[in-house]
């Protein structure tokens, strides 16, 4: 008689069924959804903070405050979205808070005079690594003198990409403040580009 092949059975519980035990007592499977949501976490934290230390405090913070409020989620969405609006509003608050500190020192590394989607380009189309590490380095440098709201918007839409639609699921802003707001940020970003473009021309004359 030929022997069967069994695979075990898959037990892939969801986020929705992790909270509900979470929330019924069992706080140690909280550390299942860290453990399926952290490299997504901190790859969005490395894109509004360049500094390694910052990204993990907002990402400390953000799955603190994600345990504190676990009780009020309540479904009616699925859990991947309320936690992402509760993780960019963290970053934001971050970044409002870091508005005191002093800026950064701006790269001694400079650019030939191109346009900023070039720049940006660079992140995700250079092989060269020390070329990513110098777009990156000015996309970091130009975000660091626009508002917090700003860089929010700058970093979803251009950074990752995401849709007006998307933007305003993450942030619970309505479509049209996410217009506004990110009209606003590219004026922002326009003059913190011509305001480093005139440094570095100050720097090489």
């Amino acid at each position: 008689m030929q022997a069967t092949e069994t695979f075990p059975e898959t037990d892939v519980r969801t986020d929705e069924e992790l909270v509900g035990i979470v929330v019924g007592g069992d706080v140690d499977c909280f550390e299942e959804l860290i453990t399926r949501y952290q490299p997504r976490v901190f790859g969005m934290a490395r894109k509004y903070f360049r500094n390694e230390s910052d990204a993990e405090d907002v990402v400390q913070t953000i799955f603190t405050k994600t345990f504190q409020k676990l009780s009020t989620y309540k479904g009616t969405a699925p859990f991947e979205h309320w936690f992402m609006r509760l993780s960019v509003n963290a970053c934001y608050d971050a970044l409002r808070r870091k508005r005191n500190r002093p800026d950064h020192t701006i790269s001694d590394m400079l650019f030939d005079d191109e346009s900023w989607q070039d720049r940006l380009d660079k992140i995700t189309e250079a092989s060269d690594r020390e070329e990513q590490e110098q777009a990156r380095e000015l996309v970091h440098t130009v975000l660091d003198q626009v508002s917090a709201r700003a860089r929010i918007v700058l970093t979803l839409q251009e950074l990752e990409g995401r849709t007006i639609k998307e933007i305003a699921e993450i942030t619970g802003w309505s479509e049209s403040l996410v217009k506004v707001q990110a009209f606003r940020a590219r004026k922002e970003m326009r003059a913190a580009v011509e305001r480093f473009l005139s440094r570095e021309k100050r720097i090489v004359t």
